[in-house]
């Protein structure tokens, strides 16, 4: 188990809870590598029918704390020190990729404070750094020559060929309103961490209620990553949305939000029953 690290609550920025009052439970999602709370309010709406959903930006990300130092154990005292913050003794967390990794880590270090986890498309194993290449292009991007995001997106497509991924990382490319345009994330801390955050996360067996999330179109989690998995998370069951890809929540949104509300809606006792 990584120790814990020093917290920083302003580490977190978050706009008013959806779902806010009437005892719903808390539930806190975490948004994954150059995502933003932003691409999770549709999400967080619909399940805000039942909980009190928070959705932080993670460091270097958004409004929050530009910080050299990016890791899952870092990022899960974070989460800890946003959730003290706001006095939630224990909640929900439900993490896509990066975050859902971040959540992982979470259950490791801060045991107690889960009632239960969701995971999305991200198992706790280390993957390739395939997107090394395009957060290179973005960091080669001239800021100062840009003249609209559709000059941005012309000048990205020789290094980055995936046109729905382009569009994905030019929703952090915002203009400031002076003709100029800025990043809202902290690239280079992004840039410097990256293939860090694609290593293997080590960790202490967690045996509360778990779910994770693929997409039938991604290969983030493969069948052979679940035997490793259920050694560290003994009572998660495992869920394919067909035709979904990496973003699943995006893909299937209507399925997804199904998903998850009839997860985090049962007993304790019935969520933690295994399936492969």
């Amino acid at each position: 188990m990584t120790a814990p690290c020093a917290p920083d609550p302003s580490a977190h920025r978050t706009g008013r809870a959806a779902g806010s009052g009437g005892g719903r439970p808390p539930l806190v999602i975490l948004h994954g590598l150059l995502g933003s709370a932003e691409d999770w309010r549709p999400v967080a709406r619909a399940l805000a029918q039942r909980f009190t959903v928070h959705v932080p930006e993670l460091r270097n990300h958004g409004a929050a704390l530009r910080s050299e130092r990016m890791d899952y154990a870092v990022m899960a005292a974070d989460t800890q020190a946003f959730m003290q913050k706001l006095g939630l003794g224990r909640a929900s967390l439900l993490g896509h990729s990066m975050g859902g990794k971040t959540a992982m880590q979470f259950a490791s270090m801060f045991p107690a404070a889960l009632e239960k986890l969701v995971v999305v498309d991200i198992a706790p194993r280390g993957y390739p750094p395939v997107y090394a290449e395009a957060i290179e292009a973005l960091a080669r991007l001239d800021l100062g020559a840009v003249a609209s995001l559709r000059d941005a997106d012309a000048r990205l497509a020789a290094s980055i060929h995936d046109r729905a991924l382009r569009r994905f990382l030019l929703k952090r490319l915002k203009h400031t309103g002076d003709g100029a345009y800025r990043w809202q994330v902290n690239l280079e801390a992004i840039r410097r961490s990256y293939r860090a955050l694609c290593a293997p996360l080590q960790l202490s067996p967690w045996a509360g209620a778990c779910l994770f999330i693929r997409g039938g179109r991604s290969d983030y989690i493969r069948d052979a990553d679940w035997a490793p998995t259920r050694s560290v998370f003994p009572q998660a069951r495992r869920v394919t949305i067909d035709g979904a890809g990496h973003w699943v929540h995006a893909d299937a949104p209507v399925e997804f939000v199904s998903t998850v509300m009839k997860f985090l809606g049962e007993p304790a006792s019935s969520a933690g029953c295994c399936r492969g």
